[in-house]
């Protein structure tokens, strides 16, 4: 499995799917057209379901089947593809021009794609949530535990049992598996035998719904989904349309609603604070309570119109299309054909890496010869092959030569071995590694090319070298985003007069 960009895919479809969902929703819980808050319910819960399973699916099918290919990287041999033969016939005299642009997708890749450090904050935030969920277990189970049996004449043998706590200001469903209806003391003082009705018939309508383990469920999907920008939404949503349901099912059975509206209204007074969070189903939820009134008055059984019907299709369209573009896109090879480190195999590159950096021939030897990646790429160091370029042991790069490592390997932000060579002006390892095959026009996203990077600096010498052996002076590749989306070009990145005369000589062109 290759993790990191697995993730990122996931990301981008699971962002991908709430687009062309969650706004068709959440206007038609705001319209006029709206289902009843059971149907609703129904439909958030599909919804959430949709957008943290379906990526997956469409991810893990055939993923394994392809081989990693090397990041944002181009060969010159694209581009002369794409030129029209009869005008490079014409130009014979003069050095063809050649223009690498890249398209949005693989600079946002490039941007975001999760870097080594992915690897830590994933697994720390999902500590955090752990934690929070354990913290909101031992606050409940506290309460269920300090709770009193509360016997009310009209209440025998009632399930859920009724408990009573002098601590708390909103009545309350807790407990998984021995629910408990939790009333607050100073309600059983102030509310009528009437109102008290009211509340117990909600708190059994989430139990009689299975409304708690629902929100159990909700919260354990959190500690795996906190890095999702919706997640919140969704629970919000889910939470809002779980208590207009019990509130519809509640008032379905009264013939006088308003007197349950009364019943909220007088439930808010004492409601003081927010309450801690806790995994029950509470009675009291402030920021509903205008809505919850309205739709007890207004009656909330709702329908389904030919306006919401034609919502719902159009819903159902989007998910189909973007299904279908999921499909012609093959979006299952994209995580391998992005690939750059695998979880599977970190450990085992960075001690490899590590022995690199060390020049510890012997060491890196016995390691390869255990089967540890030679052409992987650390994010923020690329290959042990870069490493060793950018550190300049030629001893190191001619043993990983002979061990097969590949010269025209790239990583994001690290370039490639000639790419590297040419940044430090090291003449000698950029023959040895262009006679191993390194491709002098090679093009890398954010890194250009050899000739550009050594016309850079200022080289003549690798600029003189990197032209003898076919580097075309007129390659030129459009910067990224962040840099302006500039097109460079050996001529235009000169920053050495003397250099720039030799281009010219050469046939560069502004």
């Amino acid at each position: 499995m290759l993790e990191l960009s697995w993730l990122l895919f996931y990301l981008v479809l699971h962002l991908l799917l709430a687009l062309v969902t969650v706004p068709w929703l959440y206007w038609l819980g705001q319209s006029a057209w709206r289902p009843a808050p059971y149907w609703m319910l129904r439909l958030w819960t599909a919804v959430a379901v949709l957008l943290f399973v379906l990526p997956a699916i469409l991810l893990i099918e055939g993923a394994d089947e392809v081989a990693p290919q090397p990041w944002f990287s181009t060969d010159i041999a694209v581009l002369q593809q794409e030129l029209h033969l009869a005008e490079a016939t014409a130009a014979a005299e003069t050095e063809p021009t050649f223009t690498q642009r890249w398209a949005l997708a693989p600079q946002l890749f490039y941007l975001f794609v999760p870097p080594a450090w992915w690897l830590l904050l994933v697994p720390l935030g999902c500590c955090w949530q752990i934690g929070r969920f354990s913290l909101s277990y031992r606050s409940s189970r506290k309460l269920w535990l300090e709770a009193k049996p509360l016997n009310l004449p009209n209440f025998t043998n009632h399930k859920p049992a009724l408990y009573r706590h002098f601590a708390i200001d909103s009545a309350m469903l807790v407990g998984l598996r021995q629910p408990r209806i939790i009333l607050p003391a100073l309600w059983l003082q102030t509310l009528s035998e009437e109102q008290l009705q009211h509340v117990i018939a909600h708190e059994r309508m989430h139990w009689h719904r299975s409304d708690l383990a629902a929100f159990y469920l909700q919260q354990f999907c959190a500690v795996l989904y906190w890095w999702s920008p919706l997640w919140g939404l969704i629970c919000r949503q889910l939470n809002k349309y779980r208590e207009l349901s019990c509130d519809a099912g509640v008032t379905a059975q009264l013939t006088q609603p308003h007197r349950y509206a009364q019943t909220l209204l007088d439930c808010s007074k004492t409601h003081q604070a927010a309450q801690p969070l806790l995994l029950a189903m509470p009675w009291q939820q402030q920021p509903l309570l205008a809505q919850r009134i309205r739709l007890v008055l207004q009656g909330s059984a709702g329908k389904i119109t030919p306006q919401s019907c034609a919502l719902l299709i159009a819903l159902s369209l989007s998910v189909a299309a973007t299904l279908v573009l999921a499909q012609r896109t093959q979006v299952a090879r994209l995580p391998a054909e992005y690939a750059q480190v695998s979880l599977t195999e970190l450990n085992q590159l960075e001690q490899l890496l590590e022995k690199v950096r060390q020049r510890n021939l012997a060491a890196v030897r016995q390691l390869l010869a255990l089967g540890y990646p030679l052409n992987a790429a650390m994010p923020g160091e690329g290959t042990a092959l870069m490493l060793a370029v950018r550190s300049g042991d030629k001893a190191m790069v001619e043993l990983l030569l002979t061990a097969g490592a590949d010269v025209n390997q790239s990583s994001r932000r690290d370039g490639n071995p000639l790419i590297i060579a040419a940044q430090y002006g090291n003449l000698e390892l950029a023959k040895l590694l262009v006679q191993a095959g390194a491709d002098v026009n090679a093009i890398v996203l954010a890194d250009e090319t050899p000739l550009i990077n050594a016309s850079y600096r200022g080289d003549l010498a690798m600029v003189r070298y990197l032209v003898q052996q076919g580097a075309h002076v007129n390659l030129k590749v459009e910067a990224t985003m962040m840099d302006g989306s500039e097109l460079r070009s050996p001529l235009s990145r000169a920053s050495a007069a003397e250099v720039r005369a030799y281009l010219q000589r050469q046939g560069a062109t502004p």
